[in-house]
């Protein structure tokens, strides 16, 4: 699809979002994968008064990601792992650029939403909510925190792509669990938190 076809689309329904405050997000995979049409989207749909937003994991060459920031009305940005070695275990890549792109966006005054998945005996560790209590300690200008719990919605989908298995350890948390990981985050002093 062109960026005109995808505008047709968003603008069909232009009178839902001027209802209810939503826009257009672009989500993905990972949107800044295609920086060039992400942006002339964004451009367009602002232009048409379109709410825009990304939502993304943060990891983009620097001097590419803050292309955005004057496109984007929010960002929704994926926190995962904070230790550098475990998030390079399971995501491939080390942190620190991701990291160092949450700074830059915030310094730049961008609205930011931190979301943060959660998966049982990956990143559900008191070493790990201590990070995001950082991360709201360092921000405290961040629209909000919201916790996403892992969903197994996605098995299908990555046996279609070839990766059936990857996250076949990965338990779905109950409720009780969800509970506990909000306690223990209201413990370490975490204010903002939300579960999505």
């Amino acid at each position: 699809m062109s960026v005109d076809d995808v505008l047709l689309e968003v603008r069909a329904d232009i009178v839902f979002y001027e209802n209810s405050g939503g826009g257009i997000t672009l989500s993905g995979g990972e949107p800044l994968g295609q920086l060039a049409f992400a942006m002339a989207l964004l451009e367009k749909s602002k232009e048409s008064g379109i709410h825009t937003c990304i939502e993304t994991s943060g990891f983009a060459a620097s001097s590419e990601f803050q292309k955005i920031f004057p496109l984007v009305d929010l960002l929704l940005f994926d926190y995962k792992l904070n230790d550098c070695e475990l998030h390079k275990k399971y995501t491939g890549v080390s942190n620190e650029l991701i990291l160092q792109n949450l700074d830059l966006a915030y310094s730049a005054g961008v609205p930011i939403i931190l979301r943060c998945p959660i998966i049982s005996g990956v990143n559900d560790s008191v070493g790990h909510f201590e990070g995001i209590r950082q991360i709201e300690e360092q921000y405290p200008g961040l629209r909000g925190i919201e916790l996403m719990p892992y969903h197994n919605l996605g098995t299908t989908k990555g046996k279609g792509v070839g990766r059936a298995g990857q996250t076949a350890g990965f338990q779905v948390a109950g409720q009780s669990i969800k509970d506990q990981w909000m306690r223990q985050l209201s413990e370490l002093g975490c204010r903002k938190v939300k579960l999505a």
